[in-house]
């Protein structure tokens, strides 16, 4: 039904099943579409142009352009540390703290997710987040840290570029105008915001940034180790159980 019509969306096809006796919540008709890989509109769109050019033997400019696109995945990871996306994140003007950033890092393979509270963002702040935080986490995983992924903005240059020379860590970048190369780590943060910060901070008043640090860390561990994941990496499984897979799997070994 969705590639018959690929325009519907989700809640018309769930609507279109009730009216045949086939009872599925919308929620459930995007994840079964999500994990075929038809979970967008162009997505759908895209697998009717492929038929309708296996029938007529022709390949439109546009079909082929868009097959590229679907092919050349900019983020791809089989195991965690081959890939972690970092990236920045506004969170505000405090009154009485003043201007707060958070740094953020989602690994490829787990969607495991790391942040921080820094004061400003520039490189120094961000190869400290890499060595301190990103590096130390992945080890401790019993995993090797890579490559990691970022925009191109200043605070992923200078003192950031050393510290990935000295880990020997790779370093590349997202296209100029293709921030969405990025997508894992912008999602993590879009959750972050919408999941954590709009809700602490209707329930308490912050007076240091220490104290916005402070109640990071448990949204992040829930995150990681308690909250649902659907995504076709996770498929079920939280983040922690992929990322922290190689410990287990040693601990039991020895055991």
């Amino acid at each position: 039904m969705a590639v018959t019509w690929p325009t519907w969306s989700p809640q018309r096809v769930s609507d279109q099943l009730r009216m045949q006796g086939v009872f599925v919540s919308p929620t459930t008709v995007w994840r079964a579409l999500h994990r075929l890989g038809l979970g967008t509109r162009a997505q759908r769109l895209l697998v009717l142009e492929v038929h309708s050019a296996k029938n007529t033997g022709l390949l439109t400019e546009r079909t082929r352009q868009n097959l590229a696109r679907r092919k050349t995945r900019h983020v791809q990871a089989e195991k965690p540390g081959e890939l972690v996306c970092i990236d920045t994140f506004y969170i505000g003007n405090l009154k009485g703290v003043g201007k707060l950033w958070q740094l953020t890092a989602c690994d490829a393979a787990s969607s495991y997710a790391m942040a921080k509270v820094v004061p400003t963002s520039n490189a120094k702040e961000a190869a400290s987040f890499l060595k301190d935080v990103v590096v130390p986490e992945v080890e401790r995983a019993d995993w090797k840290l890579w490559r990691v992924l970022t925009d191109g903005g200043s605070e992923f240059k200078a003192d950031f570029d050393r510290a990935c020379r000295e880990l020997n860590v790779k370093h590349t970048r997202t296209k100029p105008r293709h921030a969405w190369t990025n997508g894992f780590v912008e999602r993590l943060q879009g959750t972050i915001l919408h999941e954590h910060w709009r809700i602490v901070f209707r329930r308490r008043s912050f007076r240091r940034r220490h104290q916005l640090q402070a109640s990071l860390p448990s949204f992040i561990e829930f995150c990681n180790f308690e909250r649902s994941h659907q995504g076709y990496r996770t498929k079920g499984r939280t983040p922690s159980e992929i990322f922290w897979g190689a410990v287990r799997e040693h601990r039991h070994e020895e055991g």
